[in-house]
């Protein structure tokens, strides 16, 4: 009995090659969906006004070219609101995507440095902290701080590639956009710093063409900058992140103080964008902070973990300043030093146990029960104590359009 045709074999293979990554995708694209743009414009009662102010700052190309600072992210909010619709949900929106794409590049970052699963574990804990959601589902420019992912995922892509010389255009160009976001500029520097006898040395192995060719390509992305800045040469304080005046730079040590407390022992109390004085992190994470910073400066000592302790200064003192740098540049960095610290501890475990299957599953198994109460925990603070907050609700009053 001819019960018709089978799939040609080719269309098998694809099929049962194909399967497992489109559900994976599938899964990650329903997460994201979940964490990121689910009730995006209704969980809270209305909008702030730094989103106003962020939504009337990409009203059109005169305020943009006028003040192209964190013009990464006003130019796709202006975009959005000419082709789809004037609310104020599309700075949202725009902050979510780059929430995305935070998680991709910081995965991207700790995946050649850890296993598999410890790289996952780290990402999942970096996207699902209320202090990167705070900044990720925000209609204002602050997921932008986190750009400090964007100039390590761009240095490991320029490492890590065949195609040098065509790659390091890709790379200035993004460190030509960092020069737009507040406090980014310093991070570039630290970073030269520390390459600098490699870095010198390709730069002399490149060809004088090339080497035009970049230097067009950076002097032609800044050109809007370089343009406004002739008209506001204070804009130049801002894109360093300084203060304007010597008042503001008085208060600094104490805001220092205050700011390296809210890590892991009392908050600030801003309602925009965190519940009450709780500290940024959690018990669990804390403890994993404290590892993570001893394997890193105590035992390591490495080239990346000076990087990632000086930034997390930089960003601290600039965090102090109070001049458009916020909690949104320090929060990656401090995942980076909790995912180190997770895999510090995971393998001392593995050390002292080598091979006890029951003994290294434990381990793994209370981890990971850890790590959930720490998820379960960030995700409430933000999904229900903070909208729930009556400070909160008297920030976010304003109607969206």
């Amino acid at each position: 009995m001819n019960i018709g045709n089978p799939l040609p074999q080719s269309v098998q293979r694809l099929f049962f090659r194909a399967w497992r990554p489109s559900v994976l995708v599938l899964t990650l694209a329903l997460i994201a969906y979940l964490l990121y743009f689910r009730h995006l414009g209704t969980l809270l009662p209305g909008y702030s006004a730094p989103e106003l102010h962020a939504y009337l700052s990409s009203a059109n190309w005169h305020a943009i070219a006028a003040n192209p600072l964190n013009a990464p992210f006003t130019i796709p909010v202006w975009a959005l609101t000419a082709v789809a619709h004037h609310h104020l949900l599309m700075t949202r929106i725009v902050a979510a995507c780059y929430g995305i794409l935070a998680v991709l590049a910081f995965f991207f970052i700790i995946r050649p440095w850890y296993s598999f699963r410890i790289a996952s574990l780290g990402a999942i804990l970096f996207a699902t902290s209320a202090g990167f959601l705070h900044a990720a589902r925000l209609g204002t420019p602050q997921i932008l701080q986190m750009g400090v992912l964007a100039l390590l995922a761009a240095a490991i892509w320029y490492k890590r590639s065949h195609h040098r010389s065509i790659v390091s255009y890709a790379v200035l160009g993004v460190c030509a956009l960092l020069w737009y976001v507040p406090g980014m500029v310093w991070f570039e520097l630290l970073g030269c710093v520390l390459i600098w006898p490699s870095l010198w040395g390709q730069i002399r192995r490149t060809a004088a063409l090339n080497l035009a060719g970049c230097a067009a390509l950076f002097v032609a992305v800044l050109t809007p900058l370089i343009l406004a800045s002739l008209h506001k040469p204070q804009l130049w304080l801002a894109v360093a992140g300084l203060p304007h005046n010597l008042d503001a730079l008085s208060h600094t040590g104490v805001n220092l103080l205050h700011n390296a407390a809210a890590i892991g022992i009392h908050g600030k109390g801003n309602p925009l964008s965190w519940v009450g004085h709780a500290p940024l992190l959690d018990a669990a994470e804390r403890v994993l902070l404290a590892l993570g910073a001893y394997a890193y400066l105590y035992r390591e000592r490495s080239l990346r973990a000076f990087f990632t302790a000086t930034a997390a200064v930089i960003s601290l003192v600039l965090i102090s300043f109070g001049n458009g740098v916020g909690f949104a540049c320090l929060v990656p960095l401090l995942y980076l030093f909790i995912v180190h610290g997770l895999d510090h501890l995971l393998g001392r475990w593995f050390a002292v146990f080598p091979r006890n299957p029951i003994a290294r599953l434990t381990g793994v198994t209370v981890i990971c029960i850890l790590l959930l109460f720490s998820i379960l925990y960030q995700v409430r603070v933000y999904f229900v104590a903070w909208p729930h907050n009556a400070a909160t609700r008297q920030t976010f009053h304003l109607p969206p359009s």
